[in-house]
């Protein structure tokens, strides 16, 4: 027998015995995971109720127009830059504001008149 193998043979003995032993440390333990934020609420600076469509807000400085439709769903429409009366435009909808209210329009299809509606309590006005 070779003069080292048995000291090999020890030393790895001795290292499985270690990785083994209760002084081994333990592996860590998965940290739980970070809370996730509530998003802060959006100033509405004007909203319009539209009939047998639902409610438009207009929110984040008159960028957008959130559309509230009466069966939950929820679209946001990108203003046009620009756009005297401001337009706001997105799949396949558009929301136009004039002096006497506002209207939204489906491409190629109805237009629905809305009106000025109550900003809902602590969101001033624009």
């Amino acid at each position: 027998m070779h003069p080292l193998r048995p000291i090999a043979i020890v030393a790895i003995a001795a290292c499985g015995l270690a990785a083994c032993s209760p002084d081994a440390p333990a592996p860590p333990e998965s940290q739980p995971p970070a809370p996730v934020a509530e998003p802060l609420p959006e100033t509405v600076t004007a909203r319009y109720d539209c009939p047998t469509v639902g409610i438009v807000e207009i929110i984040r400085e008159g960028r957008f127009a959130r559309v509230r439709m009466i069966d939950g769903r929820i679209v946001n429409l990108g203003v046009i830059q620009g756009s005297q009366p401001p337009v706001w435009s997105e799949v396949g909808l558009r929301f136009m504001t004039d002096q006497a209210g506002a209207e939204l329009s489906q491409e190629g299809g109805r237009t629905v008149r809305c009106t000025a509606g109550e900003l809902p309590p602590g969101d001033p006005p624009g």
